[in-house]
């Protein structure tokens, strides 16, 4: 076989012999990348003067106070926001409620909850996102007469 011949074959094989993707002048590679994130749920609560402290003077008929701004985020689905006191319900002299309002939320708001030494649900039903609310307080007296000092420390949990 002369040389021509060899070039002609190696060309041929060169040619047809070799995968399409291969001659190609865009060649590209494929792989899986698989993103794992761990659950997470987080709450804040900031007030509109960037304390954390409410003070209510409550007279006979009761008061309300200014917003709070409650933010959560969490990546799962079917999450909850209680809401509890220290103090038990029982060595309370007012009735303390609290309500979600203006909600940025898949979730819901509960209405006006009392605010009680075991968790009372204040919003369902949050899902995966990036939410918040208002949040304000009303008090008002259990009993007519002599009522003396209620001091809370109100808790905020997200949780299943």
């Amino acid at each position: 076989m002369n040389r021509r011949g060899i070039y002609a074959s190696v060309l041929m094989v060169f040619l047809f012999g070799l995968p399409n993707n291969a001659l190609a002048a865009n060649v590209t590679a494929t792989h899986i990348v698989t993103v794992r994130a761990k659950p997470f749920a987080v709450i804040s609560l900031r007030a509109s003067r960037g304390e954390n402290t409410t003070g209510l003077v409550v007279d006979s008929a009761g008061i309300a106070t200014e917003s709070y701004e409650l933010k959560w985020s969490t990546n799962l689905e079917g999450m909850r926001v209680t809401v509890q006191s220290n103090l038990a319900t029982n060595e309370q002299d007012y009735i303390l409620r609290v309500q979600a309002v203006d909600l940025d939320s898949k979730g819901t708001s509960k209405g006006w909850v009392m605010i009680k030494n075991i968790p009372s649900n204040l919003i369902t039903g949050i899902g995966r996102e990036i939410g918040g609310c208002s949040i304000e307080y009303k008090a008002s007296p259990k009993i007519r007469g002599k009522a003396v000092r209620d001091e809370h420390i109100i808790t905020y949990t997200i949780t299943e």
